[in-house]
């Protein structure tokens, strides 16, 4: 069974990854050195090798799209022009990331100058050592930091801009073309690696979702994003600071802004260039490393270089191999020549695809299918190898020798080393006929796009679950119509590319079998996919949202495993979770025969009760309602509480008892109580997750106490699952909302601009209904429902139920509001309409088929509509009849 690549990478992220790989040395350390070479219009070279760049990225959409692997252009090449040339653009590739990674540590180094006296090669060196162990040990998920850093130093460019042009000073760009023609077009060679990393991304191509679409248009828009703001920001530069002046400045936007904005304006933008180039540079150490890992995985390098940590997860020895020599660059090579060395690769690195292109189109290899096509093939292509060439004259010696050295040890290495190792065909090899197949592509697809929209209950695995067939026996259970679908989630460091880890793998196949075989036993359909990612919790929820699941049933982490909450983040699941969520924590049960079901009014007793149900129905066992209450409960609400038990066993179908005791130390009953049975099960706490995180809740003590397995229940906040499962003669379709609809507390456009003045109002008018004295005891009520889960839903409406044991009869309540409230508290859709259900608890079964009612209203076209249409009360009780009928009438 092959593995399935997680891809969640689309337009915006590929966007941000390609802006964050060029705003980096660029724009902060290059413009200064090149204007030294191009002059003071030295914004028209960033604007020439802008346009130079375009047919490069042209030809690597093509080629990321017909090989969607990690490694980018030595993958191409090698797949194209066979080993040989495979190895010498693999050793150049990185030498081009780490020269540019070079060049942006020392002028991150000259920024920091900037905030200490330390030597900037200090700082330099220092920076690189850290951001190599922080590589090695695999802290690697920074996509929304990265972001965040992209569009901040874009907004302080911009600020830098609009404040520098208003200094503009046209003398200090005189004369224009000191150099002439020449000028700007050696300048255009030597800033050409400030646009390198706008093809970046196509080394992790099997990470992007459609990337026929997403790869060209994302790097598009950044390429033209960055080739703007460059030509803008070095034209700023240089109409505020003498050209001549700045020929080893490193600091060139600090330079320029000391000039316009002062001291303090200085300090502010060598602050926003030292966040752009660390995280540029902790980018370039990632990506480097790649090369010599994807290198050793082909057999071009050592094994050693393929190594996996076991206590990281990541290429140690690649990364280290990376850090070293970045050291020698930094060291024994200058800012300017590291920079024409970087540039002067990427040009070589550029001509190489482009020919690498036309070898496989004029192959016609059989598995060469990109999703992408290169328009005005030939010609794109040659105007880039030609224009490279163009350019690579233009940028001296130095780049070239490194060139010829680069082929002569690649060369040499080849013949040397990987000669007799590698055995691999190659489009150029069999050029005009034999056909291949890559399985590449074929392992990177992930076979999600489901052609059925069958109810799906999702059972992840994240590796270290203890109870693999436990937890897929009881997903089953959760299958009312539909399919049990078991993901199996391994995540790796971002510093490994996804193909690395897509072949099977024993616990692979233990889980695929398993599962298949409880699937038999219980005659259950079962989906089971095996997907690589780098980030679990997200793919387990793009997964879910994808589907429509019904259902997500995942283990209880242990206290070792919780420390890891990026891999299992139960907290995070408990307040954001898609569906409904079900949390297991296994202490060894074979069968879930015996039932205990801690249930209390609330958002979750019908679930708990429908989901308890099912399991005794499957497993043919007995569940036991059970209640715990304090030594100083009274016969009248011991009463209640029994009344209480008898409505939820009216929602059963299997055999069901009621066990209601008084004790004033809870854990210790419970514990005693639960070693009679096999699985204990139970709501959600209430939605504070930040306070959980850290102190727990009662509900996770009663699991920690309880000697059998647990089972905790969730819904999501922005829907209702009333699960009424009731034969025809009980079932909702014979309720009758009429009666309680003449009775209602209805109030119009009701005043209060907090979520607290809205409740009082809505509590003071049930209690006039029901002709309770105090309002306080439904207001409790109502802030107790809420504290366990926000009713809010999406539409801007409000689903309150809640139980109060000093009413005798259910009461509906229908409020529209005068100005829209924040129920939520920290954002989402505010609320202007608000049904509420008031119950006591011995009719508890009756609120259930209520707010099942009102729920399905809710969906009703128009029906929201109306209500907020509604001028009087009578307006106001005829909507909520005429929907009510109309559910009658489906």
């Amino acid at each position: 069974m092959a593995k399935q690549l997680d891809r969640t990478l689309g337009f915006w992220s590929v966007y941000t990854i390609s802006m964050g790989a060029m705003m980096g040395s660029g724009i902060f350390v290059l413009p200064g050195i090149a204007a030294s070479v191009a002059g003071p219009w030295v914004c028209l070279s960033y604007m020439l090798a802008g346009l130079m760049v375009l047919p490069a990225v042209f030809t690597k959409c093509e080629l990321a799209t017909s090989m969607p692997v990690a490694g980018g252009t030595y993958v191409y090449v090698d797949r194209a022009m066979g080993a040989w040339m495979g190895t010498i653009t693999g050793i150049g590739t990185w030498i081009a990331l780490c020269s540019k990674t070079a060049f942006a540590l020392a002028g991150l180094g000259s920024y920091l100058v900037f905030f200490s006296d330390v030597h900037p090669m200090v700082f330099a060196l220092a920076v690189l050592t850290g951001l190599v162990a922080l590589n090695m040990i695999g802290v690697g998920k920074v996509t929304n930091i990265q972001k965040f850093i992209v569009f901040t130093c874009i907004a302080a460019l911009l600020v830098f801009s609009t404040l520098g042009a208003q200094s503009y000073s046209s003398e200090l760009m005189s004369p224009a073309f000191p150099e002439g023609a020449a000028g700007i077009i050696s300048g255009a060679a030597f800033v050409f690696v400030s646009y390198a990393g706008v093809t970046k991304i196509c080394s992790i191509a099997e990470e992007v979702h459609h990337p026929e679409r997403n790869l060209p248009l994302g790097m598009f828009a950044s390429q033209f994003t960055v080739m703007t703001l460059y030509v803008i920001v070095s034209w700023v530069i240089t109409s505020n600071v003498l050209y001549s002046a700045m020929d080893h400045d490193k600091t060139p936007v600090a330079t320029a802004a000391g000039v316009f904005l002062g001291f303090h304006g200085q300090k502010f933008m060598a602050a926003i260039a030292v966040l752009g180039l660390i995280s540029m540079c902790n980018a370039g150490v990632l990506s480097s490393s790649r090369f010599p890992f994807a290198m050793s995985r082909d057999s071009l390098l050592p094994s050693a270089f393929h190594h996996i940590s076991e206590r990281f997860g990541t290429p140690t020895k690649a990364i280290f191999a990376t850090g070293v020599f970045l050291v020698a660059l930094i060291t024994f090579l200058p800012v300017k020549e590291l920079a024409k060395l970087a540039s002067g690769f990427k040009i070589f690195l550029f001509c190489i695809n482009h020919l690498a292109l036309i070898v496989l189109r004029e192959s016609n290899a059989s598995w060469y299918k990109p999703r992408f096509r290169s328009p005005f093939y030939p010609w794109t292509q040659l105007v880039g190898v030609l224009g490279g060439l163009w350019l690579l004259s233009y940028l001296g010696g130095l780049p070239i020798i490194g060139i010829a050295a680069g082929i002569l040890v690649g060369t040499a290495w080849y013949f040397w080393y990987v000669r007799k190792r590698v055995d691999r065909s190659s489009a150029l090899r069999h050029l005009w006929g034999e056909t291949r197949l890559l399985r590449e592509t074929e392992m990177a697809e992930l076979a999600e796009e489901l052609t059925d929209q069958a109810p799906r209950v999702i059972v992840p695995f994240f590796g270290q679950e203890e109870s693999t067939r436990h937890l897929v026996r009881l997903g089953a259970a959760f299958v009312d119509v539909g399919i049990l679908e078991v993901v199996r989630l391994e995540e790796v460091p971002q510093q490994i590319p996804l193909l690395e880890a897509a072949e099977e793998d024993s616990t692979m196949l233990r889980i695929s079998r398993e599962s298949e075989q409880v699937a038999h036993e219980l005659h259950v359909q079962l989906d089971f996919h095996d997907v690589v990612t780098h980030h679990a919790k997200d793919a387990l929820l793009h997964h879910a949202e994808a589907t429509l699941a019904q259902w997500i049933i995942m283990d209880w982490p242990s206290t070792r495993k919780e420390s890891r909450l990026i891999r299992f983040p139960m907290s995070w699941w408990e307040s954001n979770t898609p569906c409904d969520l079900a949390i297991f924590k296994d202490r060894g049960a074979d069968r879930f025969r015996r039932i205990l079901v801690l249930a209390e009014p609330g958002p979750y007793d019908s679930l708990v009760v429908h989901v308890a149900d099912r399991l005794a129905r499957q497993e043919k066992g007995e569940l036991v309602l059970f209640r715990i209450v304090g030594e100083d409960t009274t016969p009248e609400q011991m009463q209640a509480e029994r009344d209480y038990h008898h409505q939820l066993r009216q929602l059963t179908r299997s055999e069901t008892k009621s066990l209601i005791l008084k004790t004033d130390d809870p854990k210790a009953l419970l514990a005693e109580v639960s070693k009679k049975f096999d699985v204990l099960i139970l709501g959600a706490p209430h939605e504070r997750p930040l306070f959980h995180l850290f102190f727990g809740s009662r509900e996770h003590r009663y699991a920690e106490a309880a000697k059998c397995s647990v089972l905790l229940l969730k819904t999501p906040r922005h829907r209702v699952h009333p699960r009424l499962e009731l034969p025809q003669e009980r079932g909702e379709a014979h309720f009758d909302l009429g009666p309680y609809l003449s009775g209602s507390a209805i109030g119009v456009r009701v005043r209060g601009g907090r979520k607290e003045d809205v409740f009082r109002a809505m509590s003071e008018r049930l209690a006039e209904v029901v002709q309770v004295g105090s309002t306080s005891s439904i207001e409790a009520a109502l802030w107790e429902r809420e504290r366990r889960q926000s009713t809010a839903l999406t539409g801007g409406v409000a689903l309150l139920s809640a139980t109060c044991a000093s009413i005798n009869t259910t009461v509906l309540g229908v409020f529209t509001l005068e100005q829209p409230v924040d129920f939520r508290g920290g954002g989402g859709e505010p609320v202007d309409v608000c049904l509420v259900t008031v119950a006591p608890p011995a009719e508890r079964q009756t609120q259930l088929w209520m707010l099942a009612r009102l729920a399905r209203m809710t969906l009703r076209p128009g029906f929201l509509s109306a209500m907020r249409k509604s001028t009087n009360v009578r307006d106001l009780r005829d909507a909520i009849r005429l929907a009510d009928e109309s559910i009658d009438r489906i």
